[in-house]
């Protein structure tokens, strides 16, 4: 036990210091067009691998041409937590058309040998990325806006961040937010507070809701409006949470031998159908053995709605007893367990739920994904654990 736990410290260590080992700070700088102007700037370069490291620095992108880096080569040692480097915006007489132009400052990891004579081949071993945004201004009065919804059970809170990009200041800006259901029917509407924005500078809208309606997805449509003129945003959110509840499991007309046909009732939480819906039944004995396991077939159910699966249990060669059924419900990257206590008689079988959990997968993150990390992290724990083996053979040996 003690060998797999120093094992397992082992692992963590290296593939927190592959990930970990360099950074940089700001994320993003942004700043103002001038004509002509020159301005320096600086990022921060971290040190987080715990020996000394080489820096790359270099910029990419629309106004890569207008930067020069001062620092393009840097050593960062173990004893720095972090460095600047510097480089230079060099502004042009003007840009071809208005609004935020980007571009990025790429900070590449190597070896701390890179650059010495007689290294003919060094391959980089990390890279990250800062942003450089410049705003030119539009001329009169001009404002780009972002939604954001804080969704909680019992308010929504809704920020919108509107930024004047234009010359002129802007006297009045207020939104009205319009709340959607899943047939993109109103349902509410809520108001912000009327503020004034500067010319090149950026306020908060902030208005919230009480969402008195059934967990589901639903639609927000924002309209800003600042001094005659218009800004439409749109975006979905949660309410409560997608949820499948395992009501009731019912089996009827049964004999020991025969086929057990278990009837298992579900009900819909969600405001939308929610598709491909399946249940997944393992049968544990009273000391954990596994017996069997199998599947049902998929059914789509309606929204707020029960629905019902069909699991098949041939009960041949079983005795009569008490069993646990443990049944995952799967659904929209989401599993419903619950353990069943399971009497089986000679012509019955008797059921009572017990604890029920559910599991959420995060999104964008599928099966493959998952076995290939872990396939990954059971290549790393080997390699750690044969190089302790081989070293504690070694050692007794000597001994």
């Amino acid at each position: 036990m003690r060998h797999k736990f120093i094992a397992w410290l082992l692992m963590i260590f290296i593939v927190s210091s592959m990930a970990f080992a360099i950074g940089v700070s700001p994320v993003r700088k942004v700043i103002d067009f001038e004509p002509n102007k020159e301005v320096e700037l600086d990022l921060l370069i971290r040190n987080d691998a715990g020996f000394d490291i080489k820096a790359l620095v270099y910029a990419r992108g629309e106004l890569a041409e207008y930067i020069g880096i001062k620092d393009s080569l840097m050593t960062v040692t173990k004893e720095e937590s972090q460095k600047k480097a510097r480089y230079v915006m060099k502004m042009p007489a003007a840009f071809e058309k208005p609004g935020v132009h980007k571009t990025d400052l790429v900070v590449v990891e190597y070896p701390s040998s890179f650059g010495q004579e007689g290294e003919t081949a060094v391959t980089a071993t990390a890279s990250v990325v800062t942003e450089l945004w410049v705003r030119v201004p539009f001329p009169g009065k001009y404002a780009e806006a972002d939604l954001t919804i804080d969704s909680k059970e019992d308010k929504v809170d809704f920020y919108i961040n509107v930024l004047n990009f234009g010359k002129d200041d802007i006297k009045e800006a207020k939104a009205t937010i319009k709340i959607l259901g899943a047939t993109y029917e109103e349902i509410a509407a809520v108001e912000t507070q009327t503020i004034s924005i500067k010319a090149q500078d950026q306020a908060q809208l902030i208005t919230s809701w009480i969402p008195n309606v059934n967990p589901g997805r639903y639609h927000a449509i924002a309209e800003i409006e600042y001094d005659g003129k218009k800004i439409i945003l749109e975006k979905n959110f949660e309410v409560g949470k997608l949820y499948i509840e395992i009501k009731r499991i019912d089996v009827k007309d049964f004999n020991l031998g025969d086929v057990a046909v278990f009837d298992i009732l579900l009900l819909s939480h969600w405001n939308e159908m929610i598709p491909d819906v399946y249940g997944e039944m393992t049968v544990l004995d009273a000391d954990g053995t596994e017996y069997t396991k199998f599947k049902t077939a998929s059914v789509d159910v309606a929204a707020q709605e029960e629905a019902t699966l069909k699991a098949f249990w041939d009960t041949e060669g079983i005795t009569v007893g008490t069993y646990t059924l443990r049944l995952l419900i799967h659904y929209a990257q989401r599993v419903t367990e619950k353990l069943i206590d399971t009497e089986v008689n000679i012509d019955s079988i008797t059921t009572e739920l017990g604890p029920t959990a559910q599991v959420v997968a995060e999104e964008g993150i599928d099966r493959d994904t998952v076995l290939t990390v872990l396939v990954i992290i059971l290549v790393i724990i080997n390699i750690v654990w044969f190089v302790y083996f081989m070293k504690s053979k070694k050692k007794g040996k000597k001994k």
